[in-house]
């Protein structure tokens, strides 16, 4: 057995040595970037020259990659926690922070988008088209036995209390939440280690669209499986583990494509003279195509579909960039599905439409508005 005074002294030299040759590894790069970097003096002198260093040395840094995994090992391991952002449930699955938390500024947030909401359909009835809500619920809603938390009471009152508002207000509204429960029976709707619904939660919600729509089918399209392929959600950014310890990193998922049935093509399909009368605006859950959401809409309604929809930008700046393009103007463009993830809707937003008075903001006078059957008060 080595002495307790020896083995301090070793643990000692090693640390030396360790931080001794991560240093050495840092000289190199360093100094080959100040003899290719012609623009150094100039980025010193505007204050960037620190900033470049910093994340030159990041990329070569020896130790950067196994100290970032050592850090989420012990973190997995002794309180079964990732970086800040994720929650870790039970079986290997992964949740967003942003459903369980919600606090003064998520009520602000709520009620100033939710007036937004209510001001756009209004914007949206002038233009004559006809809206859509389809309301993305939470996760855990879904999964809340994989969760294992609890939330407050605010947070779980968010989807009916965002429901009951658009109702009052005579916003079309689709209730996702049962089309999701009834469906996760049959396979998974959201992804595992991922925030957003999984192909096949992507594809009941859009039958369930049809539905409600009743759309005159103009276009037959078919969706078709072409690969299976191992994915890695984004939740596991949060999750930089070591191989073999934390949760299952990889689940299947089922890729699809979508293309029209060809034998019947009318004639204004082929002179090209066709604009779809459903637009879709959205988030990634519609902007991704591992999920495949606009491709199932297709199949579904039998009609093709305009896609706004925007990545990590959120569900504000899809719409405004729909009214902004001549689609919103456009008579042929009747109808507009707005996919709203549920915990979008307390994030801060820029606004879409400015100020408050709308004449059609009365809801007696928007008695007449189309898809009057659905949604209800509750959720």
């Amino acid at each position: 057995m080595i002495p307790m005074k020896k083995a301090s002294l070793i643990n000692g030299w090693l640390f030396l040595v360790v931080i001794a040759g991560g240093f050495v590894s840092l000289l190199w790069p360093v100094g080959q970037f100040f003899l290719h970097e012609h623009t150094a003096w100039q980025q010193f002198r505007e204050g960037e020259l620190v900033r470049r260093l910093e994340r030159r040395g990041d990329e070569v840094f020896v130790l950067r990659q196994p100290s970032i995994a050592l850090w989420a090992d012990a973190s997995y391991l002794l309180f079964h926690a990732g970086r800040p952002g994720v929650l870790v449930g039970h079986d290997d699955w992964l949740f967003t922070r942003e459903e369980f938390y919600f606090d003064q500024r998520s009520a602000s947030n709520l009620q100033t988008n939710l007036e937004q909401v209510v001001a756009t359909s209004c914007q949206l009835r002038a233009l004559g088209k006809a809206l859509l809500v389809v309301p993305v619920p939470a996760k855990r809603r879904l999964y809340g036995a994989q969760a294992g938390r609890a939330v407050t009471l605010e947070m779980d009152n968010l989807y009916p209390g965002i429901t009951r508002r658009l109702s009052a207000a005579g916003v079309a509204w689709l209730d996702t939440l049962s089309i999701l429960q009834q469906a996760s029976s049959s396979a998974p709707v959201f992804m595992r280690t991922d925030t957003h619904w999984s192909p096949w939660g992507a594809r009941v919600v859009a039958g369930g669209v049809a539905d409600v729509m009743a759309l005159p089918a103009g276009q037959p399209f078919s969706s078709v499986e072409y690969t299976v392929e191992n994915y890695q959600g984004d939740l596991l950014r949060y999750l930089p583990t070591s191989d073999g310890i934390g949760p299952r990193r990889e689940e299947p998922l089922v890729r699809y494509q979508t293309a029209a049935d060809t034998g019947e093509l009318d004639a204004d399909a082929l002179l090209g003279d066709v604009m779809p009368p459903v637009a879709l605006v959205g988030t990634s859950y519609s902007a991704m195509d591992e999920w495949h959401f606009p491709g199932f809409l297709k199949q579904a309604m039998g009609q093709d579909v305009l896609v706004y929809a925007l990545e990590a930008q959120g569900p504000f700046a899809a719409m405004r960039e729909f009214l902004e393009s001549p689609a919103a103007r456009d008579p042929r463009v009747t109808h507009v599905l707005w996919e709203l993830p549920e915990r979008a809707l307390i994030q801060s937003m820029d606004v879409i439409v400015e100020g408050k008075d709308h004449a059609c903001l009365d809801i007696e006078s928007a008695a007449g508005v189309e898809f009057a059957d659905v949604g209800r008060p509750g959720g």
